[in-house]
């Protein structure tokens, strides 16, 4: 398959020219001078590469829950959502219930984002917050932890924790040691405690700035830590609501772009209409006409926003060139997680990842491993219809 787009951007350049694509791989990336006939032109629609979103709970109403009638349907129908918003690869931050499940469906080739790890984001998390309640929080069951790593048969890369926790650091040792990596996550740790919690094996910051101890000028706290420490990877939500935007350029001006790795943390409700949603045995939200979800009060309610709309966020809020946006979306975490030899990049040897994206930061096509896993004309309502029957209030 050969296609032509004036603006691909690959690695290290944005080409005008061709993508050649040959056995799921790019065979070759050609000027506009090449003497090839195109399968596809898209003309100056841009081809991006495929993100890969580390930290996604659920999209277009689908849950990563073990309540949900079908897990398996609901997997499948969740990760092809996640094309639908440009994703090529993800790590679906699951309930630890279906870790196995999961592991299980990304054996198979599915119509959609391809499972390339596995995200457990707790159960063993603490943050007390600015009014100083303490709701308590779970001791760390190693039993339990050995039976996530069983279940997750090599796909467990990421496990998110508090490390203040009592028995976190048996926890990390014993994570690190089977090949997952921690990270720093809704901790009451101040500047020197989450310091100390990197140097026994923490190496990732969970949505960084949310849920944990902000910056004052006379106590760092750990969003400090987290910005000041050069070997630590930072995940971060660029949609302008999770961090200012005046933070976010704080943020970029201390640690270099190269350690960022922008998450969408997203929710079942990301992608759902504009209204008003009863959470039945949880709580009442709305969607309000830019997307986001919100309580009654105006409080944010999770994250509803794909990378994709992160990313045309920062190149039209911040100024920040595409070309760095789509290395913090793709190649910096397949960097992070060991999966740039093949993804993160359109680059001549790499799988066919890839997304037609038009001005307005839509997905108008996505190619995993070049197969076409979305596609606008054909690909419609992609809503879940029983989440909406269940939960949309008229």
């Amino acid at each position: 398959m050969i296609i032509r787009s004036k603006r691909i951007y690959c690695e290290d350049d944005v080409v005008d020219g061709f993508l050649v694509i040959e056995d799921r791989v790019i065979k070759a990336i050609e000027g506009r001078a090449a003497d090839l006939v195109a399968d596809l032109d898209v003309g100056d629609k841009r081809i991006i590469p495929g993100i890969i979103d580390t930290h996604n709970h659920g999209t277009m109403g689908y849950n990563l829950i073990k309540s949900v009638p079908d897990v398996d349907a609901e997997i499948k129908a969740y990760l092809k959502g996640l094309a639908y918003q440009g994703v090529t690869g993800v790590f679906p931050t699951c309930d630890p219930a279906i870790i196995k499940d999961v592991a299980r469906l990304a054996k198979e080739e599915q119509d959609g984002a391809k499972i390339v790890g596995i995200h457990s984001e707790g159960p063993y998390l603490n943050r007390v917050g600015e009014k100083g309640i303490d709701t308590g929080h779970p001791d760390i069951d190693m039993d339990f932890v050995k039976q996530m790593v069983a279940d997750g048969a090599g796909l467990l890369k990421l496990v998110a924790l508090a490390p203040e926790i009592p028995d976190a650091t048996k926890a990390i040792h014993y994570l690190k040691d089977n090949g997952v990596r921690l990270a720093f996550a809704h901790s009451n740790c101040d500047y020197q405690e989450a310091l100390a919690s990197f140097k026994e094996g923490i190496s990732v910051s969970t949505h960084t700035a949310n849920v944990m101890s902000g910056i004052h000028h006379r106590r760092m706290g750990g969003l400090g830590a987290c910005l000041l420490d050069e070997e630590l990877w930072c995940e971060i939500i660029c949609d302008g609501m999770h961090v200012s935007d005046e933070m976010m350029k704080l943020m970029f001006k201390v640690k270099p772009y190269t350690k960022f790795m922008m998450v969408s943390d997203n929710s079942s409700m990301a992608g759902a209409p504009i209204g008003r949603y009863d959470l039945r045995g949880f709580l009442i939200v709305n969607i309000d006409e830019q997307g986001f979800c919100l309580s009654d009060t105006g409080r944010l309610c999770g994250s509803t926003k794909p990378v994709l709309y992160d990313i045309g966020h920062l190149v039209q809020a911040l100024n920040i060139p595409l070309a760095t946006c789509l290395k913090m979306a793709a190649l910096n975490p397949a960097i992070c997680y060991g999966l740039a030899e093949s993804k993160g990049s359109i680059k001549v040897g790499k799988d066919a990842d890839f997304v037609i994206i038009d001005d307005d930061y839509q997905a108008l096509a996505t190619y995993s491993e070049g197969r076409k896993v979305y596609d606008c004309q054909l690909d419609k309502d992609l809503f879940n219809p029983q989440f909406m029957e269940l939960y949309k209030q008229d």
